[in-house]
């Protein structure tokens, strides 16, 4: 006698996908009983609308001091020739930087031609080189 026939789970009537509206419709009813219970939605306001926590941005100090890598080249400049600082000029944007810094023609042009203590820098360098001179400056009050 062949043995008998075991428990088949297409017997039971559901079907994967009638559990799966099952679970979604359970998932919604229980998401709308949170809603109204929680009283979020009597004043408008959800979770979505609240601003993210950033801790790189919470654990920053407020600066005090000023932002020399953000200053105009005018205004580096213009120190820099104010004060005789022995910082050479910066080039004016970062292609030329690249065009005249990277291997082919531009290594040959008068520009970085000439001695290296005379060849133009990054604003980056000039910004330091200004911010050292300007924190070392004694401070005379009236």
């Amino acid at each position: 006698m062949p043995p008998a026939k075991t428990h088949d789970a297409r017997v039971d009537g559901s079907t994967t996908r009638e559990r799966q509206l099952a679970s979604a419709a359970h998932a919604r009813s229980k998401k709308q009983t949170l809603q109204s219970t929680n009283g979020n939605m009597q004043n408008g306001s959800t979770l979505k609308d609240l601003p993210l926590y950033n801790p790189d941005t919470a654990a920053q100090q407020p600066q005090t001091g000023m932002a020399w890598n953000t200053a105009p080249l005018e205004l580096l400049d213009t120190y820099r020739v104010a004060h005789n600082l022995q910082t050479p000029t910066a080039f004016t944007t970062p292609l030329r930087q690249a065009l005249l810094t990277n291997s082919g023609i531009g290594r040959h042009s008068p520009t970085m031609a000439r001695k290296k203590e005379k060849r133009r820098v990054s604003k980056e360098q000039l910004a330091l080189a200004v911010r050292k001179n300007f924190n070392g400056a004694a401070v005379s009050e009236i």
